[in-house]
């Protein structure tokens, strides 16, 4: 697997558009170079949903963010750009739930379906979930362990974490009006968890 395989699959022409072609390639280079190291070193904990999240989402994020630190960006800068990268699909995640958003009881099918969906896509190997409220309101889950951010602090670089925390905001905000996202906080931002509020709107 490399970039193309991942949801940063136009970074080599990205990196040339922005930075100039001589640049861009060097940049890009690292990046994969990063990227390659990333997925020998790695551990996916026995779980192929876990080395989903690293390949397709972790890695290439802060494969690129440190190919950037490399070639001279400051942390804000590098930062940014790979925010404004991983939100181009939180927005194609936030299109798609706009569908969902507009569907009448779309709150009660959600509630029936998201504890499937989170013992399926964030397993223990990874994720430290806390139920809290599970009722006709709201879903209100905390999440107290987060392979996002212990990969990203595993690099030195934990508050690129918080790039990923952005995404969640603008996929969710999709679900409006039906369901609202709200939350206080995340692991990544210092607090002791992340918690997640899906209200009935």
């Amino acid at each position: 697997m490399n970039y193309s395989d991942t949801n940063f699959k136009d970074l080599k022409s990205i990196c040339t558009q922005k930075y100039g072609n001589e640049k861009g390639l060097c940049i890009y280079n690292k990046a994969e170079e990063n990227f390659r190291k990333m997925k020998i070193e790695a551990d996916y904990r026995n779980s192929d949903v876990i080395k989903w999240h690293m390949t397709k989402y972790i890695f290439p994020a802060l494969a690129y963010y440190m190919s950037l630190l490399e070639y001279g960006f400051s942390t804000e800068n590098a930062y940014k750009n790979i925010l404004e990268e991983t939100q181009k699909y939180a927005m194609i995640m936030k299109k798609k739930n706009q569908i969902l958003g507009k569907i009448p009881f779309f709150y009660y099918l959600f509630k029936i379906g998201c504890k499937k969906v989170m013992n399926k896509n964030y397993p223990n190997e990874g994720w430290e979930t806390e139920w809290i409220r599970y009722d006709n309101k709201e879903v209100h889950l905390n999440i107290k362990r987060c392979v996002y951010f212990e990969v990203t602090s595993q690099y030195g670089h934990p508050e690129l974490c918080t790039v990923f925390c952005a995404n969640d905001t603008t996929t969710f905000s999709g679900y409006l009006p039906k369901v609202k996202f709200e939350r206080s906080g995340t692991i990544a931002e210092g607090k002791r968890f992340c918690d997640f509020h899906f209200k009935n709107n």
